[in-house]
């Protein structure tokens, strides 16, 4: 990422930050692909656009669709005590969506998924979250042993075409993450007949620009999606915030979950209760960097 800015920052002094499309367009025609280079970019210029015409960042999205779009909670992986405390506490926090990861053996997650499955109540739902960490067999596997579960496989196995392979053999509902990041992945995966849902993060696809571009596809397919960042920081969650909130509630499945950050590192960062998410009172996005949490400027261009 900092060699990337060295490329990017001496192309973009003096251009108007309020110009998203166009800075887009500069980034993109400079440097191909490096959307984690390009998010930090494209997140300070949606800022800027917003503080300059004093309106939340949401309202430049599409306004206040989703008032209070529902959040998703991470559960440990081992089923035991550990896990039942954190459904628990999650429960208490008004959470129904909970997100577990595999383990990558295939006896135990047809363990946990049994597990997870006897424990659910009316109304929840499970995603399970291979990071492409399964091979097609695997997965197979793992849907034929795992019982009558309500469950998502996200991501399952490494490439999309296995993914779709999965999900054609399978029947399980597949939400594709690290694999779907461009609109041209989104519509094969709507022509292969797969897409049941889609894991939009806001560093994966390359900043705001992109994934109001991604969302909007999916809203006019009337695809649910899960909101979220890869680098879950308060920053980003705030940005998730206002992306949920000027998504229509029908095709959101979630968005992130912005507890468990051990340190703070802005002013107004988004706030949680009842299971649900709003983001920050303010123009732009609304949360401030706290300079002093974050520390010195590494490099520092103009």
């Amino acid at each position: 990422m900092r060699a990337g800015l060295d490329e990017l920052a001496p192309q973009l002094m003096g251009r108007d930050p309020r110009m998203v499309s166009a800075i887009g367009e500069l980034m993109d025609s400079a440097m191909t692909g490096q959307p984690y280079v390009k998010t930090a970019l494209d997140v300070a210029c949606w800022d800027i656009l917003g503080r300059s015409l004093g309106t939340p960042l949401y309202m430049l999205l599409g306004g206040m669709v989703t008032p209070r779009p529902e959040v998703v909670g991470s559960v440990p992986p081992q089923p035991g005590e550990e896990l039942e405390a954190a459904m628990a506490a999650l429960r208490a926090d008004g959470i129904a969506q909970f997100s577990g990861k595999t383990s990558g053996d295939v006896a135990g997650d047809i363990a946990y998924l049994r597990w997870m499955g006897e424990r659910m109540r009316p109304g929840e739902s499970l995603k399970y979250d291979g990071n492409g960490g399964w091979r097609v067999d695997e997965a197979v596997r793992v849907a034929r042993g795992m019982g009558d579960i309500d469950v998502y496989f996200e991501q399952p196995c490494a490439t999309y075409e296995e993914c779709r392979d999965v999900r054609r053999t399978t029947g399980v509902p597949l939400i594709l993450d690290e694999s779907a990041t461009d609109v041209r992945t989104v519509l094969r995966a709507l022509r292969d007949g797969v897409l049941d849902g889609l894991n939009v993060k806001l560093a994966k696809v390359g900043g705001i620009s992109k994934m109001r571009l991604i969302r909007d596809l999916c809203v006019a397919l009337n695809v649910p999606m899960e909101i979220q960042d890869s680098s879950y920081s308060d920053l980003a969650c705030a940005v998730v915030a206002h992306m949920g909130h000027s998504t229509p509630q029908r095709c959101i499945r979630s968005v992130i979950y912005p507890k468990g950050l051990k340190t703070a590192t802005v002013t107004n960062p988004p706030a949680v209760a009842g299971g649900r998410m709003v983001a920050p009172d303010g123009p732009g996005i609304g949360s401030v960097p706290m300079l002093d949490a974050i520390g010195d400027p590494i490099a520092v261009y103009g």
